[in-house]
């Protein structure tokens, strides 16, 4: 598989972060562990595995999914087994030498952990009985001790330094003999994903082992994290008062950071198969402002996008999800119980910008959402929350208009009753005179909105 297929649904434009990190870490090579730093649904999965099948073309690559090992006592069999099963060239794990000698010695260090992780684990991830590499006395040993490794290894530092030793020795001849038989290039990379999802005690026993184990030259580690949840994660563990941003910057020798700034190519692949309200939204973020000559500029906050024709909805969702602060991931699932609305709804015009906003204030803030029933307490609701939502506006005929404006407009129309809402009719320009017209026609449907999107809100 060539790079444009690897990359063909790139529409972040991440692969030249990938690049530039892959140049990056070689001419580095102290740099043995690096962060990609971003926070729940940024798109650090989609970075890591389309990087990881792009390198592979030239090194060795494993990826080790953390969170789907966060049921095992021990991470580091867990991580061993991961690189021993993605490096083999035949079925078993004891076809070479290799093999056989990365699990021997990680089980040596594992003497002191519970039985189940030197037995059950191994076997289960690889096959092979630890009775067969230890030998009668050394499963004794294991079976006799309950102690984690780390305290083992501290208890005994002058037996464990040989063993650790030997570990670091073991997986790097694994690691080269892979790179020899794929006629491949060194070092070898680890992409650790799912690190924040996990348990906090696996989380911090991971990074533990890689810092303790994997400071080898011909290895470099790439660790996707939300590093803010990791904080969390790590107090949790060792008390609110603990610095565990320090803490964790000891695990790290330099960290990246995913822009994702632009979501409109993103909200641009999201579909809507229903007729939308026309806002009439300028795309470009310029417009001709009544009575003046001169175009009316985007002013800070403005979303647009340099595309012609650019799908109005899609520029409703990417400015909700600035407004509301949420990742790339959310916003698409919130385009999904948008769309699960629409698809419920009788046949109307679909009032895209209020189902969108009713769905992100449902998630964001629920004093918001009920609020927004009350035409006594909708537009306070509105005006509190944008004191802490991000600058958001879009560019009509006539001028900017915030979010905040467009939602207390759609709160008082399905607020009101059929005599306001004509005389709103009467009254009412440009885009409000677009909403009031179609709202005119179906109040009761549009006011039906909200029962949709307590049945969408459990959508995931």
């Amino acid at each position: 598989m060539d790079s444009n297929e690897i990359w063909s649904d790139d529409l972040m434009e991440r692969q030249p972060s990938a690049k530039f990190l892959t140049s990056y870490l070689l001419a580095n090579p102290h740099i043995k562990v690096l962060n990609v730093n971003s926070p729940w649904g940024a798109g650090k999965s989609f970075f890591l595995n389309r990087w990881k099948e792009e390198l592979s073309k030239e090194h060795v690559c494993i990826f080790f999914n953390a969170w789907e090992t966060d049921y095992t006592a021990e991470p580091l069999i867990a991580l061993v087994t991961c690189i021993e099963q993605q490096t083999m060239d035949n079925v078993s794990l004891g076809s070479t030498e290799a093999g056989k000698n990365i699990i021997k010695v990680a089980s040596e260090l594992m003497k002191k952990a519970a039985p189940l992780i030197a037995k059950g684990l191994v076997k289960k991830f690889s096959g092979v009985e630890v009775d067969e590499l230890l030998g009668k006395e050394g499963v004794g040993e294991a079976g006799e001790a309950v102690g984690g490794v780390v305290e083992a290894l501290i208890k005994e530092q002058s037996k464990t330094a040989v063993h650790v030793e030997d570990f670091k020795k073991a997986i790097l001849d694994k690691l080269s003999q892979a790179t020899e038989n794929k006629t491949l290039r060194t070092p070898a990379f680890i992409f650790i994903d799912e690190l924040d999802r996990c348990r906090p005690t696996y989380a911090i026993e991971l990074l533990e082992r890689v810092k303790h184990f994997f400071e080898l030259d011909d290895c470099r580690f790439i660790v996707a994290s939300d590093s803010t949840q990791l904080a969390h994660s790590v107090r949790a563990v060792y008390g609110e008062k603990f610095y565990s941003e320090r803490y964790l910057s000891r695990f790290f020798d330099a960290e990246f950071r995913l822009d994702n700034s632009n979501m409109l190519a993103i909200a641009k692949q999201v579909q809507c198969g229903l007729s939308c309200v026309a806002l009439q939204i300028s795309t470009s973020g310029y417009a001709n402002a009544y009575g003046l000559e001169s175009s009316l500029e985007p002013k800070s906050g403005t979303i647009y996008s340099a595309e012609k024709d650019y799908p109005e909805h899609a520029l409703i969702l990417v400015g909700l999800a600035r407004y509301f602060k949420v990742e790339l991931r959310e916003m698409l699932r919130y385009a999904q119980q948008i769309n699960s609305m629409a698809s419920a709804l009788p046949e109307h015009n679909f009032h895209y910008f209020w189902a969108a906003y009713l769905i992100f204030s449902k998630a964001a803030s629920e004093d918001l959402y009920q609020a927004l029933g009350f035409e006594s307490k909708a537009f306070a609701a509105i005006d509190l929350f944008d004191t802490t939502a991000a600058p958001v506006n879009y560019t009509f005929s006539g001028g900017h208009e915030s979010i905040a404006e467009l939602a207390k407009f759609y709160a008082r129309i399905v607020n009101c009753g059929q005599d306001e809402l004509r005389q709103m009719l009467h009254n009412s320009q440009g885009w409000r005179g677009s909403v009031v017209r179609e709202a005119f026609q179906r109040l009761d449907v549009i006011k039906g909105y909200r029962k949709l999107v307590e049945l969408a809100h459990r959508i995931s």
